[in-house]
């Protein structure tokens, strides 16, 4: 048997720190799309900034006198691969369980043999408990990020 209040604080737990996991992945894209440079600041201090990870491409592109010219990009990484970032959409427990007043405290058995009482009656009551976790939105600061180096991309590319 456990308690209810303990049953309720182990699922909140596991739910805080599956979401901490989550928060870990989603810091690791970072690593992906940028690395890091030290470099010294105006007071002379070292200070760290993420780069972003760029490659170069080459397309066509039509010069003043119409003719094909290869033109050169910098492309950041980050704006050629979809983004997905893991989160918890929903999460839903489900249990059966037999709940008991003890001691003035909620008690739980997840036990599959139900306890009976001094006359074969169940002194428990038969109970179940569904939980659903929703979801935070995304950051809005990595979608402006992300669309800031899209604009920086868009401006290397004349349009003719």
């Amino acid at each position: 048997m456990i308690s209810l209040k303990s049953f309720i604080a182990a699922i909140q737990e596991a739910i805080i720190q599956a979401g901490d996991s989550l928060m870990d992945k989603n810091i690791g894209l970072l690593d992906r799309y940028f690395t890091e440079k030290t470099e010294k600041a105006t007071d002379g201090k070292e200070q760290k900034a993420l780069v972003p990870k760029t490659v170069t491409l080459e397309y066509p592109a039509l010069d003043q006198s119409l003719e094909t010219v290869i033109r050169k990009v910098e492309v950041p990484l980050i704006t050629l691969v979809p983004l997905t970032t893991a989160r918890i959409e929903k999460a839903t427990l489900t249990a059966d369980f037999e709940m008991e007043l003890t001691d003035g405290q909620v008690q739980l058995d997840f036990s599959s043999k139900p306890s009976r009482g001094l006359f074969g009656k169940s002194k428990s009551t038969i109970g179940r408990l569904e939980i659903t976790i929703t979801p935070q939105d995304t950051p809005e600061g990595l979608n402006t990020v992300i669309e800031a180096y899209e604009r920086a991309l868009k401006a290397q590319i004349p349009f003719s």
